[in-house]
């Protein structure tokens, strides 16, 4: 099998579709581990030139990737040949990224409630430094609710 020229080794091509996207994207994963790799050792060589830089603590991490990779693959090969394997293997293959989706969101949206609760407080502080004492009583803890029957912002922010 050739793709844009290039040869496809046997073993690769006979893999189902989920487990060559899945081999796809741990050579890229293996590709950027070793570029962090080397230039995180030339950064720590330059802090430190005496020193044997990091090679000897993450050589073994790449060593472990490579075989989780090799077993990962066979996995998703053979879960493929059950009757909904394919289904299940891209399931597989895919739930990383749905995760990461559904913490990005869930980050954006924390991330929004605090800097509006940030803002809330902000005004309430405003509201607190600019009364001279005789307002204190309504900041106080509880129901409090003014002369047009509206809570306070305080209120509404428990």
């Amino acid at each position: 099998m050739k793709i844009a020229g290039f040869q496809i080794p046997d073993i690769i091509s006979k893999l189902c579709l989920p487990a060559q996207v899945y081999l796809v994207l741990s050579l890229i994963s293996l590709i950027l581990y070793l570029v962090s790799m080397f230039d995180v050792n030339n950064k720590v060589l330059e802090v430190e030139p005496e020193g044997e830089g990091i090679h000897h603590y993450t050589s073994g991490g790449l060593v472990i990737k490579i075989i989780f990779t090799i077993l990962w693959i066979y996995l998703l090969n053979y879960i493929c040949q059950f009757k909904y394997g394919k289904k299940i293997a891209w399931f597989i293959v895919l739930l990383p990224f749905f995760f990461m989706g559904l913490m990005l969101i869930g980050l954006l949206c924390a991330v929004s409630f605090i800097a509006l609760q940030t803002d809330k407080n902000k005004v309430l502080q405003k509201k607190l430094n600019r009364s001279d004492g005789s307002d204190a009583k309504k900041f106080a803890p509880g129901p409090v609710i003014d002369s047009t029957n509206e809570p306070y912002v305080s209120e509404l922010l428990r």
